[in-house]
């Protein structure tokens, strides 16, 4: 500090959070910048507060308008942007305005381009890192042609479910829904319209459930959903509510309309000893006894004594 004018390298720091931390967490930090100009106080105070709005706004702009990916030429523009901050020490006295040009002026406006240029390289760097990183562990638990969780990631459920001892999250039931008659699909329409057919049922399925539920590529075309919380009367009613909307689906290929059916079965899990695998097991049971039973139907098994509780009504 000299006379009551401050010359550091905060702009830089004002500048980035807009294109890295949003449009607001930009304001926020100029404002933060000028409050703190302002309790130093001396001579300075007002360029020095106009010179941290220049560069906010460089930042807030460049959040709203700027690219997503920060490229080192978008960061020159940037700096060049933070670097006219500078001219805030016009609002001085035209004596001390030309002294403070030719003592800092150059070094400033070469701290503000150079500053934002590499600490922004630096910034993009650990956001792209972070982003693969992200992406990958996503992909990891997730099926890439439904896009649901897949068997990994249903193995890690169940897992965190054993440490649950009470709660909503404790128990639960299982839907396991298998396509009717898929391979018939795959033979006549080919394996690409089977694709579509999968895609399509899967985004039904979670489209009708909870954020909180969980969907799973359970195998080929069997696709299980763990309904938390939800007693086995509200699961058949699930069950059923998709099995219909599925029923009213229909497909084209090359002029040609058809429609596909599930099948579902339902069996229940809690905190008591009836663990996730149990419960998808008589789940599985419950199944093959729906497409044994005539298929586009819904079958009920729990895990105690076997006991069938209901069953489903075919489709008329």
């Amino acid at each position: 500090m000299n006379s009551g004018y401050v010359f550091d390298a905060r702009a830089v720091f004002i500048a980035l959070a807009g294109p890295f931390g949003g449009a607001i967490a930009g304001v926020i930090t100029g404002v933060a910048a000028g409050l703190t100009r302002f309790l130093i106080g001396g001579s300075g105070t007002f360029a020095g507060i106009a010179g941290i709005a220049v560069a906010m706004a460089a930042g807030v702009i460049f959040a709203r308008f700027g690219p997503r990916r920060q490229t080192l030429r978008s960061l020159a523009i940037l700096g060049l942007g933070t670097a006219t901050m500078v001219f805030s020490l016009l609002l001085t006295d035209i004596d001390t305005a030309g002294s403070l040009f030719r003592r800092v002026g150059l070094p400033l406006t070469l701290v503000n381009i150079l500053g934002v240029m590499l600490l922004g390289y630096v910034l993009e760097g650990t956001r792209r890192g972070t982003d693969h990183l992200r992406v990958v562990e996503f992909n990891a638990d997730r099926d890439p042609l439904t896009n649901l969780f897949n068997r990994r990631a249903l193995a890690q459920f169940a897992q965190n479910l054993r440490r649950q001892e009470t709660g909503d999250t404790a128990h639960g039931c299982v839907v396991l829904f298998d396509i009717d008659r898929f391979k018939s699909v795959n033979d006549r329409y080919g394996h690409a319209r089977g694709d579509v057919v999968l895609r399509t049922v899967a985004d039904t399925i979670t489209h009708r459930v909870r954020r909180s539920d969980v969907a799973v590529r359970y195998g080929g075309e069997e696709i299980a959903v763990i309904l938390i919380g939800t007693a086995i009367d509200d699961a058949r009613r699930v069950a059923e509510q998709i099995r219909g909307v599925v029923e009213e689906l229909v497909f084209e290929h090359e002029n040609q309309h058809f429609s596909v059916t599930v099948s579902a079965g339902i069996s229940a899990f809690d905190a008591d000893g009836t663990q996730l695998e149990h419960a998808l097991d008589f789940a599985d049971r419950a199944l093959y006894r729906a497409k044994n039973a005539g298929r586009n139907r819904t079958e009920t098994l729990l895990v105690p004594g076997l006991e069938v509780v209901s069953t489903g009504s075919t489709a008329s």
